[in-house]
């Protein structure tokens, strides 16, 4: 099957490198093709895998993945494209981590305790 991963941090080399491990083909989106998080994965896979844009991934992709930070989700699906996602499935697992007060990140969805 051919599909899309959209976002390439830790997340996105984990689902696509498991992709890839089960026969599928996989284009991980990247809003910079060049950047060194997209060329680390390239480095560490094999088969059928390539990194390009967002909007060639989602041509691509019979299913796609958003694994982007979920504050650039919709930035990412934007430029993905609607024409492109048209009638496929997108699986949603975008997380707006915060990471800048360390590990481990607090979750948005988190009540303060008084």
């Amino acid at each position: 099957m051919r599909i899309a991963v959209l976002g390439t941090g830790m997340v996105g080399h984990a689902i696509g490198s498991k992709l890839l491990s089960g026969g599928h083909e996989v284009v991980m989106g990247s809003r910079a093709v060049d950047s060194e998080a997209a060329q680390q994965w390239l480095r560490s896979i094999v088969g059928n895998g390539r990194v390009d844009t967002f909007a060639d991934a989602a041509a691509f992709g019979e299913i796609l993945f958003d694994c982007t930070n979920g504050a650039n989700s919709l930035t990412a699906l934007r430029q993905a494209g609607a024409s492109n996602m048209n009638g496929k499935i997108l699986i949603q697992i975008a997380n707006p981590l915060d990471f800048s007060h360390g590990m481990p990140p607090p979750s948005p969805f988190a009540t303060p305790i008084p």
